[in-house]
């Protein structure tokens, strides 16, 4: 799994955008696939809105000023059956904006428990 870190190198970004597009932007880097250099996210609006507890039209306009702003572009296919498939948007990283993958912590040593301690206490259970 990996994490978004804003940087205030994209404060004028989010004001230009507004909070609204922000917040959709940074739902569809977390759902996107791919390197920073080709970042592809396949969400359809309607479940993009329904995670951010927004409204399906408030949630196409957003898009569309991503993709009025260039850092969206939207990338429609069609299935086999000649319909639409799924919203794929390619996402252009805006500076101040990058992707790391933590790296999971080494498990700490269990402390061992001396049976011979007598300020250890003992639980024995019989049935």
């Amino acid at each position: 799994m990996r994490s978004l870190v804003v940087g205030s190198a994209s404060s004028d970004l989010r004001r230009a955008l507004g909070t609204t597009s922000w917040v959709v932007l940074e739902e569809l880097l977390l759902r996107s696939n791919g390197t920073a250099d080709e970042c592809v996210a396949r969400v359809s609006v309607r479940s993009l809105a329904a995670s951010l507890g927004l409204a399906k039209d408030t949630a196409a306009r957003a898009i569309r000023r991503l993709r009025d702003s260039g850092i969206v572009i939207a990338a429609q296919q069609r299935t086999d059956a000649g319909i639409f498939d799924t919203g794929t948007y390619v996402i252009e990283l805006p500076e101040g904006v990058a992707f790391i993958t933590p790296t999971p912590a080494a498990p700490q040593p269990r402390a061992r428990v001396d049976r011979r301690d007598p300020s250890q206490l003992s639980l024995a259970i019989e049935s």
